[in-house]
């Protein structure tokens, strides 16, 4: 679990899958569902994921545009969001061992 919130940036194969799953938007002034990031303050980032499918609208919470703090070991900021998510997608790097959530 601390792997995957204490990512600070994503590799170039993680941001051609992002690029593939929503648009990259400024949260500052946006209008649309935001997820409860926050779009006045950029407190939960400047950036976000955002999508539209079959007239849902989707913005992931992407750990490594949530805020990073080097002090904080276990990322309270970008868990509160990831860790209250109904789905949760996790991005492996080509060369990783699978995923097992046991570990």
């Amino acid at each position: 679990e601390e792997e995957m919130y204490n990512n600070a940036e994503g590799s170039p194969a993680f941001q051609e899958f992002m690029d593939a799953i929503g648009d990259k938007v400024a949260l500052k002034g946006f209008d649309s569902f935001r997820g409860g990031l926050d779009n006045k303050n950029d407190t939960t980032g400047a950036y976000s994921l955002y999508t539209r499918f079959n007239n849902c609208q989707i913005m992931f919470h992407v750990s490594t545009l949530l805020p990073f703090s080097e002090n904080d070991k276990q990322q309270v900021v970008r868990k509160r969001h990831i860790g209250n998510d109904i789905v949760t997608v996790i991005f492996q790097e080509p060369s990783s061992a699978p995923f097992t959530p046991a570990h």
